[in-house]
């Protein structure tokens, strides 16, 4: 293909806005995203913002809490952020069809036994599913699991602090306060 070709072809984005625009920038559908941080740095709290402002504007989106589990924890958190939106699903399990839906949220990776043959797998079987992965980290701050993770998705946001900043395909590195 040429060059030329390449720049006359169409490709579809989320059409993301806002806080979360700048943070990842505008990713194609399908896209991929690993969030990792240490415990209590915000992540799940971030992840389920991200999930019900997609559930409001771009599409269904199932919540995957594997870690969390349905509880006063869980509830608490879309009480908080008033995440119950009518294409918002939540379960404590990644079931084995996800086919209605345009966005998973998986938390956490390790939590749902997942390694990095699963996900790619999950992603091939959905190519226009957008999956935004949740990762548990080392003391030290990085990311449990190999780094073959890291290669894997499109965008990679760093949760610390209640502060994320992400680097990837779509964004040359936005953060945002959570």
């Amino acid at each position: 293909m040429s060059s030329g070709e390449l720049l006359a072809m169409d490709f579809q984005t989320i059409g993301l806005k806002g806080k979360y625009k700048e943070l990842i920038g505008d990713p194609s559908v399908g896209f991929t995203a690993m969030v990792y941080g240490l415990p209590k740095s915000g992540k799940s709290t971030m992840c389920l913002d991200f999930a019900n402002y997609l559930a409001a504007h771009h599409g269904k989106v199932l919540f995957c809490a594997v870690e969390e589990g349905f509880g006063y924890t869980l509830k608490e958190k879309i009480e908080r952020l008033k995440a119950h939106h009518s294409n918002l699903y939540i379960t404590d399990r990644v079931p084995e069809n996800i086919s209605d839906f345009d966005f998973v949220f998986i938390d956490s990776v390790s939590k749902a036994g997942m390694d990095v043959n699963d996900i790619d797998q999950i992603r091939k079987l959905h190519p226009n599913t957008s999956f935004i992965f949740i990762y548990h980290t080392t003391k030290e701050g990085k990311f449990k699991g190999v780094n073959e993770h890291a290669h894997e998705v499109d965008v990679i946001v760093q949760v610390d602090k209640g502060k994320a900043t992400s680097t990837g395909r779509f964004n040359a590195g936005g953060s945002m306060d959570i």
